[in-house]
């Protein structure tokens, strides 16, 4: 039984407290994390020798709003409260 609870914490609670910290100390790194991504994969095709398409194209808005940083702000204390309790 202590197992399955120190499992749980590692497991669950862990990476929702690292994701709701990282949310509320960094909204705008989270708001291009699917920007970082799609970069990674871009670099990987190219590295390979494949060829890259170029349809896709970099943010020209690398800033985010109040309003969404607030909203993930909120989201980060949402799941660092989860992490929490469960």
């Amino acid at each position: 039984m202590i197992l399955d609870h120190l499992a749980a914490i590692l497991f669950f609670s862990g990476p929702l407290f690292y994701i709701g910290l990282w949310m509320v100390v960094d909204p705008a790194g989270i708001a291009r994390l699917p920007e970082l991504v799609v970069r990674v994969f871009r670099n990987l095709i190219q590295t390979s020798g494949g060829p890259i398409s170029e349809e896709c194209i970099e943010s020209e808005h690398p800033a985010i709003s109040g309003r969404v940083r607030t909203a993930l702000r909120l989201a980060g204390v949402a799941l660092l409260l989860i992490a929490i309790v469960a």
